[in-house]
């Protein structure tokens, strides 16, 4: 078992198994002017059910979220291959991420102050995995404390749910 490391509290955290699956641009042009939505991915349709169905179980009976105040979102995907670290956009692995997140955790994106997202390779998490962490903000609150703590976090859910089975 991990040691716990102590970090800045979140209000919700969860850990990925996997890669979070790349998204297309939502719209492509079909003569001039004309914008149509493209459909997604099956496997991206799939991913984001899983996650949603997972999240929302871990949700239920929280009476807390979705919240209305701003929020702090910190995302770190963690590779084991170095062709599909490069190959990964982290434009796309934060969309894909804040489309499950709203409303569920809060109820629109504009209430995202921070969003903090890093794709990472780490010895210390030898499997792709992604984890996720969002923290309700005061007005005045700094988020300093959240971004250097989220790292080590992230590695300790790895080790906690690699030692439980769940990776």
């Amino acid at each position: 078992m991990s040691k716990r490391f102590n970090a800045a509290p979140v209000d919700f955290d969860a850990g990925i198994d996997g890669i979070v699956p790349s998204t297309q641009e939502a719209y492509h042009h079909e003569g001039f002017e004309e914008a149509v939505r493209k459909t997604e991915k099956e496997s991206l349709t799939i991913f984001k059910s899983t996650v949603s169905r997972d999240w929302d179980t871990r949700l239920a009976g929280i009476e807390n979220f979705p919240t209305d105040r701003e929020v702090f979102v910190f995302v770190v995907q963690y590779f084991v291959s170095e062709i599909e670290y490069r190959r990964r956009d982290i434009d796309n692995i934060a969309k894909n991420i804040l489309d499950i997140l709203k409303g569920r955790l809060y109820r629109d994106d504009s209430q995202v102050r921070t969003l903090l997202v890093t794709k990472k390779m780490e010895q210390r998490v030898p499997q792709n995995f992604a984890y996720v962490a969002v923290k309700k903000l005061n007005l005045t609150q700094d988020v300093d404390a959240l971004k250097i703590s989220g790292l080590e976090r992230s590695i300790t859910m790895f080790q906690e749910l690699k030692s439980k089975g769940v990776l």
